[in-house]
């Protein structure tokens, strides 16, 4: 069993990731996103398209935002909120 975590170093994105991140958001479903550098992610943040306009095809549920690491690559990262989660851990909405 695993008994230390390893912490993951965000890097900000080169010019060459901004197409590789683009390209990864597209995959995912998203035609919505910006690049921002000034929160506590430094990434391509992903919105979600609204229901009633969305295309045919268009998967994507959750807003979201596709960030680099050295360890890792790029990865898909979202928080609580982006997910429709409270606080608590459970789903917001009626139960």
């Amino acid at each position: 069993m695993l008994t230390t975590t390893q912490a993951l170093t965000q890097l900000e994105f080169t010019e060459a990731d901004f197409a590789i991140a683009e390209n990864f958001a597209r995959s995912l479903g998203y035609e919505q996103f910006a690049y921002t550098s000034t929160s506590a992610l430094w990434g391509l943040f992903c919105m979600r398209e609204n229901p009633e306009y969305a295309r045919p095809g268009q998967n994507s549920k959750f807003n979201g935002c596709i960030i680099k690491t050295r360890e890792l690559g790029f990865l898909f990262v979202g928080d609580l909120e982006d997910f429709g989660i409270g606080p608590d851990g459970l789903k917001w909405g009626p139960k």
